[in-house]
């Protein structure tokens, strides 16, 4: 990769933009993105200087192969989009969910071990500081031995609206899941769960879920889509690791930036800022390095990502159920969730 890597975004809409800025924010060329509406693709190209666009994958392909590619686009396309680059050679970084179905995320862990290309799944928070002081504190054992991991994470009326087609648990509370396999350090092998509705809306508004971990660890997952509709849409959440020897956690409850005039807005400074930065830049800092080979262990394991969609495929099938218990069987690749395991 001489003068530094092309890199493709695939996806225009608001994540898909806030890859391009992260990218740029490091100093490394956005050659080309993709999306199917040309609208879209004007408006993202223009506002960041992207000198090529397409409205396919395989338009992006057949114009040359990009160096690494960031996929955005919605979870039911995570598996022809990531597949198709993946049989080209193409490192991708995949948005979570790995992908909306397990049979999906299962046939793009299969291409990337085919084809032996690097796949990243896109768990953000592990590259959050807040999140990784505690995880590092886990793993020195200052808590002792994990018993529990506790999470809740609540958004406004507004999702329900914007993603009426998407279960919860595979759309926000997959982060949560992804916490809890990292802090609980082992595989969940059975999950009970509720959820509630709203009248006049067939989507959940409220999950709420237990996940019982290989080696004994319960963990309890609580999202809610029941805030005001104009409450700002910020990082609303908390996650505690309960241990024999104390107890730790992570509180979002206050947004880092708030700002009430005519309207109440709070930007995320955090996470994913829309000029780049945050844990999203050193997401995309590690998924670079990790294309370069300048970094051989992996943040999130391709393994985990597909674990994290049997987990909330899962939570979703038992709240359907009236909160009957479904087993996940072990998966032989697994790495027992540890975030410091090479692929």
């Amino acid at each position: 990769m001489t003068n530094g890597p092309r890199v493709a975004v695939i996806g225009g809409g608001a994540f898909g933009a806030r890859h391009v800025a992260a990218y740029q924010g490091l100093g490394v060329r956005v050659d080309a993105l993709v999306d199917s509406d040309a609208a879209t693709r004007e408006r993202v190209a223009a506002r960041h200087g992207i000198p090529h666009t397409f409205p396919t994958v395989a338009d992006l392909l057949a114009a040359g192969t990009p160096d690494a590619a960031s996929v955005c686009v919605p979870g039911s396309a995570h598996r022809a989009v990531a597949v198709a680059l993946i049989t080209a050679g193409v490192p991708v970084l995949v948005e979570k969910p790995l992908a909306a179905t397990v049979a999906d995320a299962a046939a793009i862990v299969a291409a990337a071990e085919e084809h032996g290309v690097l796949c990243q799944p896109g768990h953000i928070l592990r590259h959050s500081p807040a999140h990784r002081a505690l995880h590092d504190a886990v793993r020195a054992g200052r808590l002792g031995q994990v018993l529990a991991v506790s999470s809740r994470r609540d958004r406004p009326r507004t999702l329900t609206r914007l993603f009426p087609d998407d279960h919860p648990a595979l759309l926000t509370a997959v982060h949560d899941i992804d916490l809890a396999l990292w802090y609980a350090q082992s595989p969940v092998l059975e999950v009970r769960a509720t959820a509630r509705t709203r009248p006049g809306s067939a989507t959940p508004v409220l999950v709420w879920a237990e996940l019982r971990h290989a080696n004994g660890v319960v963990s309890s997952i609580r999202n809610s889509y029941l805030l005001p509709e104009h409450t700002p849409n910020h990082t609303s959440d908390l996650v505690e690791v309960y241990g024999t020897d104390g107890v730790g956690h992570v509180d979002l409850a206050q947004p880092t930036v708030l700002v009430q005039a005519d309207r109440t807005e709070a930007p995320d400074w955090l996470l994913s800022p829309a000029d780049g930065g945050g844990a999203l830049a050193a997401e995309i800092r590690h998924f670079l390095r990790r294309v370069d080979g300048g970094e051989p262990t992996a943040v999130v394991p391709l393994a985990d990502g597909l674990h994290v969609v049997q987990i909330a495929a899962a939570v979703a099938d038992s709240a359907a159920a009236d909160g009957a218990p479904r087993r996940i069987p072990p998966s032989p690749s697994l790495t027992g969730a540890s975030a410091d395991d090479p692929t």
